[in-house]
């Protein structure tokens, strides 16, 4: 099979890397892709939203299946236009891909559907979201209903910092479009989870969950990030949770989706948290997610360009998940000043020294190469990822890996997993 990936990100090198294991891949190709991509696929630098673009190249290159990497291809409906042309897409179409993209129309599916999640009001003005806020106490949760690239979602500990964000989203437009309409959300307490199901005409496979860690320093504290580390599995993580992740989530999701008539062809991402009163929806995302991905796809024993494929087909129910029994840690390395105002260009001298082993990965997010020398291009740049039988080695394994990198404008949490030695 020749297979197209669009994107350019950790999530999109390790997607690749794993196609490239499978018997089936003959060429695989991706655009844009990054640095690291093209170790294992032929990269193309043209922009993925150009739709006839990525029409004749698929035709140029009798491409069988494209895997959608990012959620804003999907909101501008990459895979409707691809289905009409009769090439197969793994990646919702736009109607089905706005249990991401809008934050309003996924609380209101949840809440029509008896989904567990937390309560909510809708704004689109300033006035009404201060009042709103000054009849409550904090923490405050708001939300803005458009894709914010992981930057959307702001907790609040006081007011102050709430009417901030709130001028922010309303008066400074730092959102654009998106922040048209906010949610302001009840504040959960618990630990969060990222579940994947892979979703489509047929049935659902679910391929399991990792821990995600969203702030940027220890012990959670600071800014949201698009997602700084993440694990699997862990010990809090019990079957009997599992269960009623399956039976009060997972299934109701499944079975509304099919009522609502949505068409849904690719990988559901349950945000979730673990209150004491039962695991409860934050989100929903419509693409695999990031650091999640790389964490999930070391785990993976089975063939995941069969599964891509049997999912785009309508044939998942005939597929199994193998996943192994090893620990998977990802620690995901930034720019200095990310989330914020951070620098590009950055020479990291130390890259090309370090390889790759059977179960240690260095997934580029966001470099370049020139004259055989790596640079960071962009807020999150690499993502180590080590897979080990034991758990502390695995974790060991990838800050090792860090060390030697060594980058001086870099930056990382060491706390990544942490709490499961704990």
């Amino acid at each position: 099979m020749n297979i197209l990936v669009l994107g350019s990100g950790a999530r999109e090198h390790a997607i690749c890397w794993a196609i490239k294991k499978s018997p089936k891949c003959k060429n695989i190709f991706c655009i844009p892709g990054n640095s690291g991509i093209s170790k294992v696929a032929k990269c193309f630098d043209f922009n993925p939203q150009e739709k006839k673009a990525i029409y004749k190249f698929c035709k140029k290159n009798k491409i069988d299946l494209v895997v959608v990497g990012p959620e804003n291809l999907l909101e501008i409906g990459i895979s409707d236009y691809l289905k009409k042309k009769f090439i197969p897409v793994f990646g919702p179409e736009k109607k089905a891909s706005r249990l991401e993209t809008s934050k309003l129309y996924a609380k209101k599916f949840l809440k029509r559907n008896n989904i567990p999640t937390g309560d909510y009001s809708e704004f689109s003005k300033i006035k009404e979201s201060i009042k709103y806020i000054s009849d409550r106490k904090p923490p405050y949760v708001i939300k803005v209903d458009g894709l914010a690239s992981g930057k959307g979602v702001m907790i609040c500990e006081d007011i102050d910092s709430a009417k901030n964000v709130l001028e922010d989203i309303f008066l400074k437009k730092k959102f654009g479009e998106a922040g048209k309409k906010i949610v302001i959300e009840e504040f959960l307490e618990g630990f969060e989870m990222s579940f994947f199901t892979f979703l489509d005409c047929s049935g659902s496979l679910d391929l399991g969950y990792a821990l995600d860690h969203k702030k940027l320093f220890n012990d959670d504290r600071g800014p949201n990030t698009g997602g700084m580390g993440a694990f699997a599995p862990s010990k809090i993580v019990s079957k009997e949770l599992l269960k009623k992740i399956k039976h009060q989530i997972i299934l109701p999701t499944i079975n509304s989706i099919k009522k609502e008539k949505i068409v849904y062809r690719g990988i559901i991402f349950f945000g979730l948290i673990i209150t004491k009163n039962g695991p409860k929806v934050i989100e929903y995302n419509a693409r695999f997610g990031d650091p999640e991905c790389q964490t999930l796809l070391q785990r993976l024993d089975s063939d995941l360009l069969e599964i891509l494929n049997a999912t785009a087909n309508d044939k998942v129910k005939n597929c199994r998940i193998k996943l192994s029994q090893d620990y998977s840690i990802c620690v995901v390395l930034s720019s200095k000043g990310y989330p914020g105002k951070f620098g590009i260009n950055k020479l990291i001298p130390n890259l090309e020294k370090v390889k790759d082993t059977k179960n240690i990965n260095i997934f580029h997010a966001a470099t370049i190469k020139k004259n055989e020398k790596y640079f960071s291009n962009g807020g999150r740049v690499l993502s180590i990822t080590s897979r080990h039988k034991n758990y502390k080695k695995a974790r060991e394994n990838a800050y090792n890996y860090l060390k030697k990198i060594n980058w001086k404008y870099g930056h990382y949490r060491d706390d990544i997993g942490e709490k499961n030695i704990k």
